[in-house]
């Protein structure tokens, strides 16, 4: 994918509307395109967080809890946010290409850089979805 469409993608996503231009390029700058064929996994369920979280670009990612498909993430939204914010700092779930397989960004962020100033907001966003994610899958297994 060109550069530019990236920058947009970036640009449009609403998960990332809360940072301003400066903040955006720099995550750009920090992301790294990644292809996964059909049932490649980006992230496994338990495996430690490696100060990376990715953006949809294309594609299709299945979300699986205990070896069970309970979702599918949404085309141009941030995933693997949820470790960053957990005691534990461990996957919560693998995330794999769908059958159509997939096309990400994905952004190496410390947890030191997602706590400065400048990603206050983001940090606060995606502090808020992890815990509704959290909240919403623990309901599931009630």
């Amino acid at each position: 994918m060109q550069h530019n469409d990236i920058k947009q993608y970036i640009a449009s996503c609403p998960d990332l509307a809360v940072l301003d231009d400066a903040s955006r390029a720099f995550l750009l700058w920090r992301g790294e395109e990644v292809h996964l064929e059909p049932g490649a996994i980006l992230y496994s369920e338990g495996s430690t967080l490696d100060d990376t979280f990715c953006l949809l670009l294309s594609g299709e990612l299945l979300i699986d809890i205990g070896g069970t498909v309970i979702g599918q993430v949404p085309e141009n939204r941030l995933l693997g946010e949820m470790a960053y914010f957990i005691r534990q700092r461990a996957r919560t779930a693998t995330i794999r290409a769908g059958s159509l397989g997939a096309l990400v960004l994905k952004i190496r962020l410390t947890g030191a850089e997602l706590g400065a100033p400048r990603f206050t907001g983001l940090k606060k966003y995606l502090g808020t979805q992890a815990w509704d994610r959290f909240v919403s899958n623990s309901q599931r297994n009630v």
